[in-house]
């Protein structure tokens, strides 16, 4: 399997097939070339927002074993991103229900009813997390030059505007912004150009797997926003 193979499946929405194909490979052996391509494609798969079958954490055990059996791959350094967003959703999970648990002690110790609408906005987020970080910058940016990888990419922007591959210059830009190694990481420049991307070049490869990225961002401000309205209502119940 090569990547152009599985992005072109994944666009296509032939997640099945992604799947089988993967397996079929690391049934062969998981610890040579392809099988880190597989391992890769497997965790984008079940993080992708549109796979029913969506599962954080079986995407985050693949690119565990892709970083495990391939430390040096490009492809590491990215699962090396995905799994630091994964590890922001479940600290954020964890600090939201300590956070819920003293609520309804104060709630209880106050006598007030719990609220509804922060019910119904967990249920949404756990179902979320239940049901649900290439070419052109790998070596650059294992080599941490990510100052120069954003010049090179902002460069080929600037040059194609609505050609390719400035489809890949902004993929690229929004994965150097969200990389968990890099001192100016972003999100919210991450999330423009992954935008961006999906604006200008809806029918991308790439712009698929901007989608991905950007339902995990979509996931990590659904946790914040029920954190604020948790401390809204802790400072409510002590008024």
């Amino acid at each position: 399997m090569k990547l152009e193979e599985y992005r072109e499946n994944m666009a296509a929405g032939h997640f099945e097939t992604v799947i089988e194909q993967s397996n079929q490979i690391l049934a062969e052996n998981d610890t040579k070339p392809p099988a880190d391509v597989a391992l890769f494609s497997l965790g984008k798969v079940y993080v992708h927002h549109d796979f029913a079958r969506r599962d954080y954490e079986l995407s985050q055990d693949y690119f565990e074993k892709l970083i495990e059996n391939f430390p040096n791959s490009d492809l590491a350094s990215e699962a090396r991103t995905y799994i630091s967003l994964f590890e922001a959703i479940a600290a954020g999970e964890k600090e939201k229900a300590a956070a819920e648990h003293k609520l309804l002690q104060k709630e209880k110790e106050s006598g007030a009813a719990p609220d509804e609408q922060l019910r119904e906005k967990e249920i949404i987020v756990t179902k979320e997390k239940k049901s649900a970080p290439l070419s052109g910058i790998g070596k650059v940016v294992e080599k941490r030059n990510f100052e120069e990888a954003v010049e090179k990419n902002l460069q080929i922007v600037e040059e194609f505007g609505s050609n390719k591959p400035a489809d890949e210059a902004l993929y690229n830009l929004g994965r150097i912004y969200a990389h968990v190694d890099n001192p100016a990481k972003d999100y919210n420049k991450s999330k423009v150009y992954f935008h961006e991307l999906s604006k200008q070049f809806p029918d991308s490869a790439f712009a698929e797997e901007a989608r991905i990225w950007l339902g995990l961002f979509e996931t990590i401000e659904k946790i914040q926003q029920i954190d604020i309205d948790i401390e809204q209502q802790k400072k409510q119940l002590t008024r």
